[in-house]
């Protein structure tokens, strides 16, 4: 642990009624000075007559009207909580999820959309197809199947490491308090802005893992995140998680959790080249085209620039060499890597990827 870690305080309740059974899905949501957006996604959740269904509010220390306007909702699935201060951006959204009384516990941010018709099917998944964990596409059919990943290996390619959009992340509640997800992460050093991957993957060596493919929820569209600034990224830090220092730091920590988890040294392998190559596309292609975009620039307070076809390679030559200096050479020896192992596991998922791209062209 750092120096200055501090254990986290106990949140206080502000108000509970707890109903006769424990719930199937605890909705959580932490929120701070975003009163409005919170309040109708809150009401648009509670519209749904379902008594599975709970909703728990972590409020970091708003200094709006936040706590005056939930107190205000009159429903006993509802939960509200508050850290008193400000604790960051990283405890509230974790924390959040060990709050609740629910079987499992999904992710929605305080400024989420929901379809409140489609929660009686999520809960449905849930009961029969039973995950440890997964998360909630968006932009599919409303009748698109999910997809179910069994326990292990399966689970970790399907699910583990994707960086997602944090909207509709989903738990089984009891998993995540047997890992000690408030103490181990909720530190920007180790987990930067993806706390669930690190989570995903050790419950995906649980159990099954699934992704939800029917849009449930989805987040703030383009032209919304341009006015509602981010509060917990700002591109004046060189690491952002955007920026390739960020996805350069991210993909070496996610390597060495992948090479501390139980599982096969072949599927360790795999991953770390799976990580790889997610890692220098997000800090090369992806990047490029994000910085060209106004309204995610404006969301993270920066200024959209044009980066170069020669950048663009720099940045992918030196991302490769920092990747080599920091996990091929201290990987523990079952999980070793060799530049040779690398380049073929490179070359292969170039050529899937061609091949997925040519399908769907020709499909």
């Amino acid at each position: 642990m750092p120096p200055d870690y501090r254990p986290p305080a106990q949140v206080s309740p502000m108000k509970f009624e707890a109903t006769a059974s424990a719930p199937l899905l605890s909705l959580c949501i932490p929120t701070y000075n975003r009163s409005s957006t919170l309040l109708a996604l809150v009401r648009r959740i509670l519209s749904q007559n379902c008594a599975d269904l709970q909703v728990v509010v972590l409020d970091n220390g708003s200094t709006d009207d936040t706590l005056t306007r939930l107190s205000e909702i009159d429903d006993p699935r509802l939960v509200v909580l508050s850290n008193g201060v400000n604790r960051g951006v990283l405890f509230n959204v974790v924390n959040v999820l060990v709050q609740g009384t629910g079987t499992y516990s999904a992710l929605l941010l305080d400024k989420d959309l929901l379809d409140p018709t489609l929660i009686p099917g999520f809960l449905q998944f849930l009961r029969e197809a039973q995950p440890e964990c997964g998360y909630c596409e968006y932009g599919l059919p409303v009748d698109a199947a999910p997809r179910r990943f069994e326990t292990g290996a399966p689970a970790l390619r399907g699910v583990a490491y994707s960086c997602h959009h944090p909207t509709g992340y989903f738990f089984r509640t009891d998993s995540l308090r047997a890992i000690d997800i408030t103490t181990r992460f909720t530190d920007y050093e180790v987990v930067g802005h993806f706390p669930f991957e690190f989570m995903q993957a050790e419950l995906c060596v649980r159990g099954p893992a699934a992704i939800y493919q029917t849009p449930i929820f989805s987040p703030e569209v383009l032209q919304l995140a341009k006015s509602a600034k981010s509060h917990g990224t700002h591109a004046g830090r060189e690491d952002a998680f955007f920026s390739p220092k960020g996805r350069l730091k991210m993909t070496v920590n996610f390597s060495h959790h992948i090479s501390s988890l139980a599982i096969d040294p072949a599927v360790k392998r795999e991953l770390i080249i799976d990580r790889f190559a997610q890692g220098l596309r997000q800090s090369t292609v992806e990047f490029r085209r994000l910085m060209a975009d106004g309204n995610i620039c404006d969301h993270y307070h920066i200024a959209p620039r044009r980066i170069g076809a020669l950048e663009t390679l720099r940045t992918g030559w030196w991302f490769h060499r920092q990747f080599s200096d920091r996990v091929l050479r201290c990987a523990p020896v079952e999980a070793k890597l060799t530049q040779g192992r690398l380049l073929v596991g490179m070359l292969r998922r170039f050529r899937q990827a061609i091949s997925r791209r040519l399908a769907r062209r020709f499909a």
